[in-house]
């Protein structure tokens, strides 16, 4: 009897729980709204919807094709059946929605689901597009990766769960300074900004009252320094006259373009900053210089009251000012150019500063433009492993109210996984409490397909290797390969970068369109490889091979430096740096160094000495570096020896005599370092070691401001002769010529690699 009682109660359970299942599966079906192609659906945009609520229709009717196979009822009906689409404020007739959705931000949107509606809507057009594509994306899994790359899954429906969630962006301007910056694919999809509202943008003295106008007939406009005005700095902001000038053609600015918001009137890229006595008394009311460009921009704002006048906190404007605040429609752009990128500012003692400074800004004003820099200007072309800085100095910023978000790339110019950084940091400005992680791994398995495990390994071993040393080592945005030999470019990881990225290539063999990505992605890896090559001094992976025979060219590395030249060709990727120096041009360095360096020098390092003084710090490490088989690369910083102010004189003293025809040598250009070409080279010899006699040089003159870093080959021939002595005479310019931002200074000649044949 307790047996039967037992199977009865049994089967009683089983039959309440059969039930249960079937009432929990049919709620949890119809706790969503589904979009699936047998069901009956109409979008509505109700009447008089602006042309971007339009094409936020469009575009859901568009995707959820591609997605379902589903045609949509466009018509706007409603009916028996029929389940609605709301887009836009135009089809809501629910007054608590209106009244909602007229409180949110320009970018700000509901997506709210019922059992027989969809509303997607912000309180205009362009967040009602935002509101498309964030349920597309949530809910639908597509990713917009660059500005021509997407994916759409496939599907049999589209499930958005039963609710209303309000969506907000953390920050009301988000733009990533990358390839796709411009792109409206991209931009539109990824819910990024754009410059639209900007007259003037960013270092305008310049273009506000130009030099070549106003200097000659008017210097004390422009910067005192040093005892003299100069015309490549900045302008004397406590001269009256500047600020009338500027008020009347910022003015006659605004009238050619009278619906633009924001403009800028901020300092030229240079320091300079005047040191007239006027001025001084300026910097010294307020604190610091940043409080005389501040009440310059006030003055401005108070004849533009329906305009934002923006200006710059950057390099010798960075600390806030006292004894003034910044007028209400002042915007403030503060500038991170400075920090290191290793570590987050936060926990790094070297960006303590800064983070005062950010602290003493955001108490002033929260109109503030937060320009950060996320990429290496000096080589683009290098890998660069800073993502994990990025979402955590993003959260920093928000933390203090910044409003606008500017992050500085590499432009229209292609570096280190560009549309992985893009991507990640536009999604960040929108919400920086995101799973970082979760987010790189889902754009590099999706992006890279079967080559995604050695991208992501690649991805990993660089950053853990940088952040090893992350304590002690700077990552410069204006560094070079060379600077991190002895960390996380080291050849051990160069090299097992490179043969990742070959792993990643072969895997993408047979997909043509993974495999441009894989091509793109190992090209940062390859110039990496190459340049350690070129530059590090290490005979395991150079461009020259050592044999008791003799040196010879590495057949081997220059296949390989043809192989990126190729790919550069195939993927559009050409710029090596900021000032877009090529991979042509970056080639054609390599050659002549690597010709250079085959070349058996009739010297020795130790018969090298310079007869006028070099400066210590660059002096690596003195004058017998100058046959020492390593070549100065495209920074000062990297091998050369320079002199200030000065001539450089080499004298050569062989321990027996030499029979030469040619000598061959590298001086560094590089203008925004006050570095110049010598303006005269002179090759003399003495046969008895007493008297010399000129047989070669030449005379150059540099009149123009140049901002590319140039390594460049001088080569002389003269008739062959047997000789006790050498004597190599660079003339300096002595100082910054008229025309140079550093005009009347010291000027720096930088020399490295002589080799006499």
């Amino acid at each position: 009897m307790k047996r039967d009682t037992l199977l009865c109660s049994l089967s009683l359970s089983l039959k309440w729980a059969m039930i249960l299942l079937l009432i929990l599966t049919s709620c949890s079906r119809d706790r969503y709204f589904e979009i699936r192609p047998s069901g009956r659906y109409a979008i509505v945009t109700g009447d008089d919807a602006d042309s971007l609520t339009l094409l936020a229709a469009a575009e859901l009717e568009k995707y959820i094709k591609m997605i379902t196979s589903l045609d949509l009822n466009t018509t706007g009906s409603r009916g028996t059946g029929i389940k609605t689409i709301i887009i836009g404020r135009k089809g809501i007739t629910d007054t608590a929605l209106l009244e909602e959705t007229g409180r949110l931000s320009r970018d700000g949107f509901i997506i709210s689901a019922t059992g027989t509606s969809l509303l997607l809507a912000g309180n205009n057009g362009a967040a009602d597009l935002n509101a498309v594509y964030t349920l597309l994306e949530e809910h639908a899994g597509c990713i917009w990766f660059t500005g021509t790359e997407e994916l759409v899954p496939r599907a049999k429906k589209i499930s958005i769960p039963y609710g209303k969630k309000s969506y907000e962006p953390a920050f009301s301007f988000r733009v990533a300074h990358f390839p796709d910056r411009d792109n409206s694919f991209f931009v539109n999809h990824n819910k990024m900004s754009t410059f639209n509202e900007w007259g003037l943008f960013v270092h305008t003295f310049q273009t506000l009252m130009p030099p070549s106008e106003y200097f000659g007939k008017h210097p004390e406009y422009f910067s005192l320094v040093n005892g003299r005005r100069i015309q490549d700095g900045q302008l004397c902001l406590s001269n009256p006259e500047v600020i009338r000038i500027l008020t009347e053609n910022l003015a006659g600015r605004m009238k050619e373009a009278p619906y633009k918001i924001y403009w800028s009137v901020s300092q030229n890229d240079c320091i300079n900053y005047c040191e007239c006595d006027g001025c001084r008394k300026m910097y010294e009311k307020y604190g610091n210089i940043s409080g005389a460009y501040i009440e310059m921009a006030n003055k401005l704002a108070s004849h533009f009251p329906d305009k934002q006048i923006s200006t710059l906190a950057y390099q010798f404007t960075r600390q806030a000012p006292v004894n003034i605040v910044p007028a209400p429609n002042v915007n403030v752009m503060f500038c991170s150019i400075e920090c290191n990128r290793s570590m987050p500012l936060a926990d790094d003692p070297r960006s303590a500063a800064f983070v005062k400074d950010l602290s003493d800004w955001s108490l002033l004003t929260k109109n503030i433009f937060m320009w950060d820099y996320v990429v290496q200007f000096r080589t683009y072309l290098c890998p660069f492993p800073n993502f994990h800085t990025i979402q955590p100095n993003i959260q920093l910023f928000h933390s203090h109210g910044i409003p606008m978000m500017f992050q500085q790339g590499s432009g229209r110019s292609w570096s280190d996984l560009a549309e992985l950084k893009q991507y990640y940091i536009s999604k960040l400005l929108w919400d920086p409490d995101l799973n970082g992680d979760s987010l790189i791994n889902r754009f590099i398995t999706a992006y890279y397909g079967g080559a995604a495990p050695y991208i992501r390994e690649y991805y990993d071993l660089s950053h853990s290797s940088l952040k090893e040393v992350a304590v002690n080592n700077n990552l410069d945005i204006y560094g070079l390969p060379s600077y991190y030999f002895g960390s996380f470019l080291s050849r051990d990881l160069v090299t097992r970068y490179h043969d990742l990225m070959n792993k990643a290539e072969y895997a993408a063999a047979g997909d043509s369109v993974i495999l441009s990505r894989v091509l793109r992605a190992r090209m940062s890896v390859d110039f990496a490889w190459l340049d350690h090559a070129l530059n590090a001094g290490d005979m395991a992976l150079s461009f020259i091979k050592r044999t008791p025979a003799g040196k010879s060219i590495s057949e081997e590395m220059m296949a390989a430096l043809d192989r990126v030249l190729e790919n550069s060709e195939k993927t559009g990727v050409w710029a090596v740096s900021e000032h877009q120096y090529s991979l042509e041009e970056y080639r054609e360095h390599v050659q002549r160094l690597v010709s250079m360096g085959v070349k058996e020098n009739k010297v020795k390092p130790e018969e090298f000495s310079s007869l006028t003084e070099m400066h210590q710090r660059y002096s690596v490490p003195g004058a017998a570096s100058l046959a020492d088989g390593i070549f100065g690369g495209r920074g000062f910083t990297q091998g050369w020896l320079g002199y200030e102010g000065e001539d450089m004189v080499i004298e050569v003293t062989p321990q027996s005599p030499v029979t030469t025809s040619r000598i061959s040598m590298n001086f560094l250009c590089d203008h925004v370092s006050w570095i110049f070409l010598p303006t005269e080279v002179i090759i003399e010899t003495s046969a008895d070691g007493v008297m010399y006699n000129r047989v070669a040089g030449g005379k150059y003159v540099t009149t123009s401001f140049d901002q590319d870093i140039t390594p460049v080959h001088m080569e002389y021939e003269f008739p062959e002769a047997e000789v006790l002595k050498i004597r190599i005479t660079a003339k300096s310019m002595k100082k910054c010529p008229e025309w140079h931002r550093g005009a009347g200074m010291p000027s720096w000649i930088f020399v490295d690699e002589i080799v006499v044949e």
